[in-house]
């Protein structure tokens, strides 16, 4: 009796190491047998990595065991490695099209790797022929629940390594990144519109962007992929040790237009250093990305953050709008310039609005928040009015906008190191601070 199948088997093996796979993965759907395993070695070819020319479209009901293996996509092609089978078909968005029990498992060193790259990036997208950037994802789900994704690499990343858009019921864990050459929106992992119930822990590595994103931009390009249940909120995720590093935020948080973002859990995270150091370790919320109007008070809300670790630029930055919520156990240290922040000088976005820093919030608890930082980018216009002092503090809000609000937004228990200050003010605004 088979327990699973193999692309190396005769009865799979095709012209290529896709059309192997994509057998594989075929019988599997059509018979008893519902795992596929690849294997390290490639017999059509006799080497140790599989070539991937066009995406593994992966059906219901299907685990994927990557078995020490190394997937490569080919130089040049516009492919995810995988795809969930029922994504840009006439079902995809009808409640007959949701797919289930996908898992993507991997054993020993498994990896997947963006090889030579290619042409396309958000400039390039849907231009001269070429398809949307999201092709350039390793992992491409869409309408998709009970899941997993657990135990590989993601290696020299095209553009953001995983995906996911109105999927629900997930669990990605046990995940390291390393984007290689830095190119535009190097992602980790990006949970979009719609996404809900789901588990992101320990994930590792370094990436050119966020680590982990969650955004919900509604009047964007993900507006074609919703579901006729319209669902456009993100929530109820809960992200937890992630030790990584990036030149962005480590977990950052987005909604805007009119989506919802709430009940999230986020804890354990830091950055663990490197070259580039991140703008900010937590973002919840920014002033930019938005169509129509940005989010107001009651659409991000429920966010509660525990344990931060620094050791470059930012740490803590909060904008836009938080209700509800608390923030607790934040540590600042290395050359970072605050703890908790809402900076940013004004500036136009690509898509024309007008971007600043600033929060208005409502029921919002900080505690225990330390800040033993340097300073070290007194200069860096994301972090400071350049040319100006700044010793460093624990609390930065100089930058609120006119429409700013804070009500019953406690701070608690809050450090500075000797020299530094422990809250830099708005002069319109006043903290409620109670050591």
């Amino acid at each position: 009796m088979e327990y699973y199948l193999n692309p190396n088997d005769p009865r799979f093996m095709g012209k290529d190491d896709s059309e192997s796979i994509q057998n594989a993965v075929n019988a599997a759907e059509n018979g008893e047998v519902r795992t596929v395993i690849i294997p390290r070695r490639c017999e059509r070819t006799g080497l140790d990595e599989w070539t991937i020319c066009r995406s593994i479209l992966l059906p219901s009901n299907i685990t994927v065991i990557l078995d020490d293996c190394h997937l490569t996509l080919a130089e040049g092609v516009y492919e995810n490695i995988f795809r969930n089978k029922n994504m840009y078909t006439d079902v995809s968005l009808s409640s007959e099209g949701i797919q289930r029990g996908i898992r993507i498992i991997g054993r020993g060193n498994a990896v997947l790797d963006g090889g030579k790259g290619n042409d396309l990036n958000q400039k390039t997208s849907c231009l001269d022929g070429r398809p949307h950037v999201r092709f350039n994802n390793f992992v491409l789900l869409q309408h998709v629940e009970d899941y997993v994704l657990e135990n590989f690499k993601c290696i020299n990343m095209r553009w953001w390594a995983i995906n996911q858009i109105c999927c629900k019921h997930g669990r990605l864990s046990n995940l390291s990144f390393f984007n290689g050459v830095k190119i535009p929106n190097q992602d980790g992992i990006n949970l979009r519109i719609g996404c809900s119930d789901i588990l992101i822990e320990n994930i590792t590595g370094r990436t050119g962007d966020d680590v982990v994103a969650l955004t919900a931009l509604p009047l964007g390009s993900d507006k074609d992929l919703v579901p006729e249940d319209g669902d456009i909120d993100i929530h109820d995720v809960t992200i937890r040790n992630v030790r990584a590093h990036t030149r962005q935020s480590v977990v950052a948080l987005r909604n805007q237009d009119g989506s919802k973002l709430y009940r999230i859990s986020i804890e354990n995270i830091a950055d663990v250093g490197g070259e580039y150091g991140p703008w900010g370790v937590v973002r919840i919320g920014e002033n930019n990305y938005f169509r129509s109007r940005p989010s107001v008070l009651g659409e991000t809300y429920e966010i509660n953050v525990r344990g931060v670790y620094s050791l470059c630029r930012g740490t803590v930055f909060v904008n836009a709008t938080l209700k509800d919520s608390s923030i607790r156990d934040v540590y600042a240290g290395g050359t970072s310039m605050a703890a908790v922040s809402t900076f940013r000088m004004p500036s136009r976005s690509w898509v024309g609005c007008m971007i600043e820093g600033g929060v208005t919030m409502q029921n919002v608890v900080f505690e225990n928040i330390h800040y033993n930082g340097s300073a070290g980018h007194p200069d860096e216009n994301k972090l400071n009015f350049p040319g100006t002092d700044y010793p460093g503090c624990a609390l930065d809000f100089r930058c609120m906008r006119e429409c700013d609000t804070l009500d019953r937004v406690v701070f608690r228990d809050i450090f500075t190191r000797e020299g530094a200050e422990l809250a830099m003010i708005d002069e319109r605004f006043a903290l409620d601070i109670r050591n």
